[in-house]
């Protein structure tokens, strides 16, 4: 009876853990808004210093026009050992005019995004390819080369003159 007891504690203490194993991380990551409502932003009456007090600064600015701040978030969850997903973004970008009053609010979300195909070719280098043995021993036999400007008759970290 108290070998059956033990056994049953052992495989619930066992599938909790394989349960928890489980359970998603969720990551969240750049702006998070202090409530739950979303950037408020009134076009024509809002400047960059009313801006800054109410969300503080924006996460990325315009790289070419300052003029053009970026609030971006995400959200991130993976489970176990998967691949990252992310379930949430959001970017809201803000344009302003020449006096500083916002000019033109923006959002984007997840599906507004672009998939990037990166170039699996590689960038070829000059001269040859070498294996791992050649590597190993490609010195082997070879003398030691002078460099312009060296004399060979001057003190090294051995000490004393090198004779030839």
């Amino acid at each position: 009876m108290k070998k059956l007891i033990h056994t049953s504690i052992l495989a619930i203490f066992i599938s909790g853990l394989a349960i928890s194993g489980c359970a998603p991380i969720i990551d969240r990551h750049g702006f998070i808004a202090h409530d739950a409502r979303a950037i408020e932003v009134a076009v024509g009456n809002d400047n960059k210093t009313t801006l800054t007090s109410r969300y503080g600064n924006p996460t990325q600015m315009g790289v070419f026009d300052e003029q053009v701040w970026y609030y971006i978030s995400s959200t991130q969850s993976q489970r176990a050992f998967f691949k990252v997903k992310t379930t949430d973004r959001s970017i809201t970008a803000i344009s302003f005019d020449d006096d500083d009053k916002v000019s033109e609010v923006r959002q984007y979300a997840v599906n507004d995004g672009r998939i990037i195909d990166y170039s699996e070719r590689q960038t070829p280098t000059r001269g040859r390819e070498v294996t791992f043995l050649e590597q190993l021993f490609g010195s082997v036999g070879r003398s030691a080369v002078t460099l312009p400007g060296q004399d060979p008759n001057l003190p090294t970290a051995a000490g004393g003159p090198r004779t030839q």
